[in-house]
């Protein structure tokens, strides 16, 4: 089944033999099948995983994600506790194609829709199931990367709310090869510091369309 996604990647700047500066848009490519697209991101969401824990001499507690039919869990996985199953959300609250979705939104009411998202992903399920469930979020779009305050409110809620999942995780591509994992659910409460969504109920965040950005040669 082909699954649309959006426009992702980076904007990569280097500098030229001759000393100038050049920049140009590199895009992450994905398939085009439903199952490849999350096949893809859990494997590359598992590899960021692995990067960043390389530091402290650990790997992360999910490995080898076999990708299961249609009408079951997305994937099953390895973990400490035995076999696992592992859920994946796109992050897409679109009301049009992809390069229609305003690169502007309210942090609060944004958030509160991928929220609602986890929160009817989760009804799906058993609160007390055999074996542990995750739940992995991920845009393929650069207008729907959500900024630090709306993951602050992603954790704020999901930290007040029974869940089906063990552990919720968001993953940013960056790369054809990795990008930023982070931790969703749950989380420790020092972590938080203190945040409440009400705080930004009124802040707006705008992302930048990668695609767009050029380098200014007078201050190279």
């Amino acid at each position: 089944m082909k699954k649309p996604t959006g426009t992702n990647g980076a904007f990569r700047i280097q500098i030229n033999p001759d000393g100038t500066v050049s920049g140009s848009f590199m895009p992450i490519t994905l398939p085009n099948s439903k199952a490849e697209v999350e096949q893809t991101i859990v494997n590359r969401f598992l590899a960021s995983m692995n990067t960043h824990l390389k530091q402290a001499g650990e790997r992360f507690f999910l490995s080898n994600p076999r990708i299961n039919d249609e009408n079951d869990f997305d994937f099953t996985v390895d973990s400490p506790r035995g076999i696992a199953f592992l859920e994946l959300m796109e992050i897409a609250p679109l009301s049009g194609p992809y390069d229609k979705a305003p690169a502007q939104y309210n942090v609060y009411n944004f958030s509160k829709t991928i929220y609602q998202g986890i929160t009817r992903k989760s009804k799906s399920y058993a609160q007390n199931m055999a074996n542990d469930l995750f739940l992995l979020i991920y845009p393929t779009h650069w207008a729907f990367t959500p900024s630090r305050s709306a993951i602050n409110c992603l954790r704020y809620w999901c930290a007040s709310t029974s869940l089906a999942f063990r552990a919720v995780f968001y993953y940013q591509p960056l790369d054809e090869q990795e990008g930023a994992p982070h931790w969703i659910f749950p989380v420790p409460p020092e972590l938080l510091n203190n945040f409440n969504p009400e705080q930004v109920r009124d802040n707006v965040f705008i992302n930048l369309d990668p695609r767009n950005w050029d380098i200014d040669s007078n201050s190279a």
